[in-house]
């Protein structure tokens, strides 16, 4: 014999509730619905009833294997005596100086993540 689900109706409050606690987890959408028993066409019904697109405050997902793009800001005038910095998410920063050893510089990018 089928389990029928039984199906509750929670009130916006409670959404406004549910989508804090999704923007602090840090998990993805999915993973978050699963967890809670969510529907995810429903979860993204109320954020958009809510006014909510995305919640801006989640942790980004985690970057899919393979090349990517990455932003880069041009200083007007580097530092004297500076090669190039690099600062990538997260806080990574990474300054590499004029005569530097290509093969050290792609084992750190590769140890971190970043580049292809």
């Amino acid at each position: 014999m089928a389990q029928t689900q039984i199906r509750r109706r929670r009130p916006p409050a409670q959404w406004q509730a549910l989508i804090a606690a999704y923007a602090a987890s840090g998990e993805s959408l999915r993973a978050f619905c699963a967890r809670h028993g969510l529907a995810v066409s429903t979860f993204r019904h109320w954020l958009a009833r809510l006014g909510q697109t995305t919640p801006v405050s989640a942790a980004p997902p985690l970057p899919a294997p393979g090349p990517r793009l990455l932003a880069v800001q041009i200083l007007d005038e580097p530092p004297a005596g500076s090669g190039v910095v690099v600062v990538a998410g997260g806080g990574v920063r990474i300054e590499v100086t004029p005569g530097f050893d290509a093969a050290t510089l792609k084992r750190v990018l590769a140890t971190l993540g970043v580049g292809a």
